[in-house]
């Protein structure tokens, strides 16, 4: 597990207390994308997050906090995330 996979596990576990927390890096599966530079890790993440904290959100509002959440991760080379996200199993 890398550096940016450790920090987001721990941004999404303190600010959203996941029941169900799955992340899976699938940065090799798209690094001959164009817009990911040569040498470059950690850029694509599959997240399933269960949490209490959807309850009452929309899909679209699930997404914009996770988003938030990681903002900062997107300013430092993440470019993608395939995510599931709901407030039940």
């Amino acid at each position: 597990m890398g550096e940016r996979y450790l920090r987001i596990k721990s941004e999404i576990n303190k600010k959203l207390l996941p029941s169900t927390l799955i992340i899976r890096d699938d940065s090799k599966a798209h690094a001959n994308h164009g817009n990911v530079k040569k040498n470059e890790k950690e850029t694509h993440f599959y997240i399933k997050i269960v949490s209490a904290v959807f309850k009452n959100k929309t899909k679209i509002e699930r997404h914009k906090l996770v988003y938030e959440i990681l903002n900062n991760e997107f300013s430092k080379g993440l470019h993608a995330l395939e995510l599931e996200l709901s407030d039940t199993v």
